[in-house]
């Protein structure tokens, strides 16, 4: 089964999302390919530790290989559960 990181913060989705089956780490953890990245503001992708945290794994991984970023937001562990299913993006641009 595919990781999934989290940011600190998420504990509450963390919990749920390992009852439910799925292998998470928090993202100053990862050490293993993570397949979908869920974070809380709206710019926490671009901070320096998420890019030195999977960078040695991007590279490893196969062109084709990306990662699902889920802003968690307002939205309840169903809905980014549906989201990780149905490999769904969270905008990265708001207007």
């Amino acid at each position: 089964m595919k990781t999934i990181a989290l940011e600190r913060g998420l504990e509450e989705l963390k919990q749920a999302l390992e009852e439910h089956g799925y292998n998470t780490v928090f993202a100053d953890e990862i050490d293993t390919p993570v397949s979908v990245y869920i974070y809380q503001g709206q710019n926490s992708p671009g901070q320096a530790g998420l890019y030195s945290s999977l960078d040695n794994y991007m590279q490893s991984e196969s062109e084709s290989a990306g990662i699902l970023l889920i802003q968690a937001k307002d939205k309840t562990p169903e809905q980014i559960m549906a989201m990780i299913e149905n490999k769904v993006y969270s905008p990265l641009f708001y207007y």
